[in-house]
């Protein structure tokens, strides 16, 4: 197939180009820099289109005779609702029959629930719950997928609560994780998560479908983090901030705030429910926490920092 990678120099993008890559597929990667993803992915098999997702016309020309186009777009929280005008250009922008795949999260849920499905009620008390479900739903309604995944960690990922784990404890510093360390979450390594957003390709069952991919199994935050410490080589130093406290803390970053009301799924963490993309689609996850942490030390021991 013919599929066109929107966002590809971003995390799961970027894993989603090299998997295609590897499965054989014809892959275009459409980013705002052909510059930068060259240097990220030197895969001289891979075609690159520069455009902003936000122009119209690039954005039609770059996703022209595509068969599926993987949307791996991402704003920061604080530019939230340039995702409608992306998700807008791309849907518009579809060559007739082509397949339209969408990575969701947890955001879409609200308190109270311990195992989410896709059938599972949208009742995010949140902001940017609320606009992820309703750009969710704006894809299933022009028959595409939307794939929805647990939180990500691994080589290439460099934002968020488990990037910032890695690093301190690679440098041997504290670890402070809002809520209670031995919760039970899950955490899904980045290749898996690219594999989950491509197993929809040529199926035509999965059009208009949500799916939902969760790690390989629940663990404990006390657990994981043990296991990073480890594969670091390092001390475990680690210490549990109050959930009130952290988000206190997210006050004094911008980026930041609009996240406080999730603060919710770090008190009582959402499990995905993965029978249907196994079903269906024949997914589950291949790298377990082990396997999945010591690649991640090896990856930011060789890029240590962030070249982009």
């Amino acid at each position: 197939m013919r599929v066109i990678v929107t966002g590809a120099t971003g995390t799961i993008g970027l894993a989603c180009v090299q998997m295609l890559v590897r499965a054989g597929h014809q892959v275009r990667a459409f980013v705002r820099s052909r510059e930068r993803f060259q240097r990220l992915c030197p895969e001289k098999r891979v075609e690159s289109a520069e455009g902003d997702i936000l122009d119209r016309g690039a954005v039609a020309e770059g996703l022209a005779g595509a068969d599926a186009v993987l949307h791996c777009v991402d704003f920061p929280p604080s530019r939230y609702s340039l995702h409608w005008e992306a998700l807008r250009h791309a849907l518009e922008s579809l060559s007739t029959g082509a397949q339209f795949v969408y990575p969701g999260n947890s955001w879409v849920y609200g308190p109270g629930v311990e195992r989410a499905g896709p059938d599972d009620p949208k009742e995010s008390r949140a902001r940017l719950g609320v606009t992820k479900a309703d750009l969710e739903k704006a894809v299933t309604s022009e028959g595409g997928t939307v794939v929805r995944l647990t939180d990500t960690y691994g080589p290439g990922v460099r934002k968020g609560l488990t990037a910032t784990v890695f690093r301190r404890a690679l440098a041997g510093k504290t670890v402070y994780f809002p809520g209670n360390l031995d919760r039970q979450v899950e955490y899904l390594y980045v290749g898996d998560a690219a594999r989950a957003l491509i197993a929809p390709l040529g199926c035509p069952a999965a059009r208009g479908t949500e799916y939902a991919a969760p790690g390989s199994t629940p663990i404990a935050v006390r657990d994981f983090l043990s296991l990073i410490f480890k594969a670091a080589g390092q001390s475990e130093r680690v210490r549990s901030v109050p959930i009130g406290v952290a988000r206190a803390l997210a006050i004094l970053r911008r980026d930041s705030r609009p996240l406080r009301e999730l603060s919710y799924l770090h008190e009582s963490p959402i499990l995905l429910d993965g029978t249907g993309i196994r079903s269906q689609l024949g997914w589950s996850p291949e790298v377990d926490y082990v396997e999945g942490v010591r690649r991640t030390i090896k990856w930011l021991r060789l890029w240590p920092v962030d070249d982009r």
